[in-house]
């Protein structure tokens, strides 16, 4: 629930704990792609009170909104809360939510004003007042300083103002004179507020069904013929304006509280279920983070425990067609939050195996592209060798095979739409194949990203012994559309392909000018990235001082760059300037030292596919073909939207 940032500490509400985070990096320091890590340091058990917001006063005492016991509270090594003030109109302190005291605006250090959804006595009285009842009382002077507000949240005093979110009518304002200004209205129900500058960050959530009915916010945008969104918005204090907004569209429905970290591009916090928070360590003159050596799992002839606070779901198994062949199917997929076992499938597992033991299929929440690492050595392609080159575009969704709690398979795909998702690895360890688990995989995976709303599914791969034996004839059982040819892929090294005769073939009249890409000040072409732009050789050529061709390069490894992209313009191509262009790249590339590199030609530019068989291909050391294949998961909803 409440968020609080002080320093570098991190604090927080959750359903019976408060919980403190510390940051572990220095300044310019970073984790993987993190620059801010959040690690628990100390958890005080509050039990279920229904804790909202906290702060910390000018003291360093944590102060936090005890929602179901109607008070502020603070912590005490004695008691699980301490009460330090309860509004006037409360006369006992009993776990009654009486009225849905909630948020808490601090002025100089000190606690100044609450917002309270009514000023009900009675048991969760509130909920009977939603529309109108909501309160704000000034703390020190134990009095109610503005009424007739609906389901108020977040106060704040910023800028010599006291603002604050009216909920159920989805707006952002500050009191002045015991009234209620908005100056924004949000698609959403309106809770978190944070400040930076003169820019204000607000968080919406979606309308329970049951509790927030009613609404003068539901009503109106009903009358839009829109539904409140979950997200944030960024918006302009002194217009009003709504300057930026983020929208969630998945499982996450609402929000509640909102920080601020200046400066900070991705900040991550640890949990207590995977490895790290066992293996980072920090101590003095560490020269920062320390990793400790990597647990091994021992062997156990119990059953493995279920992950402490984590809801296993099971639902009903999918039907495969009877020629998978797989002998040990699961009779259910249970859907287990989090559920990536680790440790040594060359005991344990193939000892459960020889015994008869059932493989899990689990589907793998809150998987994204920096926690997916840690399970590299299980996914293929590498995908820290694709997001190298390639960042992440979209949700990822993890499906598990896994025999005795240590993975055996693992495919994961990545959403590149709404309608579509792309299969991004695909593995099974080399002991557990030929056993259908790879095509059990997949077809877990299609059924999941189905249930999302998925309409197609893509699968494009690099050709090889392992695809044409394994992976074609897994997709042609799920019935796949048939693979079509994407590019052609060569490489080489440069002692190779600098024996070809062509490379001086073409020299550039005078009226040519070859330049490099970078020191031109250019902007680079569609779906090119930035990133690894290789400097040696990512070349422009000007005819009378007009562009009218480029080959742009990337370092992707120390020793290797890749020729991403070739273009001339037409007028030019026949006349063998695109050769002289390239030729010239590839000298520079002779000339330094770096000795290999790769490339690729799209099926959909011929010509340049006919240089490339025809003057490249007896200079390749290796050449290979990328396919694509793809498949309709959800034809009844793609025909309903066309």
């Amino acid at each position: 629930m409440g968020l609080y940032l002080a320093g570098k500490s991190l604090y927080m509400t959750t359903r019976y704990q408060l919980w403190h985070f510390d940051n572990f990096l220095g300044n310019g320091e970073k984790y993987k792609e993190c620059d801010r890590l959040y690690v628990p340091r100390t958890a005080h058990t509050t039990g279920d009170v229904n804790a909202h917001e906290l702060v910390l006063d000018d003291s360093g005492k944590v102060i936090f909104v005890n929602t179901d016991f109607s008070c502020l509270a603070t912590l005490s090594p004695d008691y699980n809360f301490v009460p330090i003030w309860q509004p006037p109109f409360i006369s006992k302190l009993v776990a009654e939510d009486r009225c849905h005291l909630n948020g808490l605006a601090m002025v100089e250090g000190k606690p100044a004003y609450v917002t309270a959804c009514s000023t009900t006595d009675t048991a969760a009285g509130w909920r009977n007042h939603r529309v109108d009842g909501g309160v704000v009382i000034d703390v020190a002077q134990n009095e109610i300083i503005a009424t007739g507000l609906s389901m108020p949240h977040s106060p704040r005093w910023y800028q010599g103002k006291l603002w604050l979110l009216n909920s159920g009518t989805g707006e952002l304002g500050y009191i002045e004179e015991h009234q209620f200004h908005p100056i924004t209205f949000c698609p959403g129900f309106v809770r978190g507020l944070a400040f930076w500058q003169n820019f204000a960050f607000v968080g919406l959530s979606q309308l329970r069904s049951q509790s927030f009915t009613g609404l003068t916010l539901e009503n109106r945008l009903s009358s839009q013929g829109n539904r409140p969104q979950c997200g944030l918005m960024v918006i302009d204090l002194q217009t009003g304006t709504t300057l930026h907004w983020l929208y969630f569209q998945g499982v996450i429905e609402e929000l509640f509280d909102v920080v601020v970290l200046p400066g900070v591009l991705q900040p991550q916090a640890i949990g207590l279920q995977s490895d790290e928070i066992q293996r980072l360590v920090t101590f003095p003159n560490s020269g920062g983070i320390v990793t400790t050596k990597p647990t091994a799992k021992r062997p156990s002839l119990g059953a493995i425990p279920p992950v402490a606070g984590l809801p296993t779901q099971q639902i009903t198994p999918l039907n495969p067609p009877e020629d998978w062949g797989e002998t040990r199917q699961s009779s259910s997929l249970p859907l287990t939050r989090g559920g990536l076992g680790r440790g040594n499938p060359k005991t344990s597992s193939e000892a459960a195996l020889s015994r008869g033991e059932q493989i899990r299929y689990q589907r793998v929440y809150h998987l994204n592209s920096s926690n997916a690492l840690d399970y590299n050595h299980l996914t293929y392609p590498s995908l820290q060798k694709r997001w190298q080159t390639q960042p992440p575009q979209g949700e990822l969704t993890g499906l598990s095979a896994s025999l005795d709690g240590a993975i055996v398979g693992f495919a994961i795909s990545e959403r590149l739409n709404p309608q579509q998702a792309e299969i991004i690895s695909l593995f099974v360890l080399p002991e557990y194949r030929h056993q259908g688990i790879g095509t059990r995989l997949v077809a877990y995976l299609e059924r999941e990203l189905a249930q999302q709303g998925c309409v197609e599914i893509i699968l494009s791969y690099s050709t090889s012994t392992l695809t044409n034996v394994a992976l074609e004839p897994l997709l042609q059982k799920l019935h796949w559309q048939p693979p079509q040819i994407n590019l052609v892929l060569g490489k080489t090294a440069t002692e190779k392909i600098a024996q070809a005769p062509w490379l001086n073939k073409y020299p550039l009249p005078p009226t040519f000018e070859v330049f490099p890409w970078l020191d031109a000040g250019l902007s680079l072409p569609p779906n090119v990235e930035a990133h690894r732009l290789e400097p040696l050789n990512s070349l422009g050529l000007r005819y009378r001082g007009e562009v009218i061709g480029w080959v742009l390069t990337h370092r992707v490894a120390p020793d290797t760059i890749r020729y991403t992209t070739f273009s001339i313009a037409e007028a030019f191509e026949k006349r063998g300037r695109g050769v002289s262009l390239l030729a010239e790249a590839i000298h520079r590339q002779v000339n330094s030292g770096v000795p290999y590199l790769t490339g690729s030609v799209s099926y959909r530019h011929p010509r340049l596919l006919q240089f490339v068989e025809r003057h490249l291909t007896p200079y390749l050391t290796g050449v290979g073909e990328v396919r694509q294949t793809s498949k309709l998961i959800n034809p009844t909803l793609e025909s309903r939207e066309n």
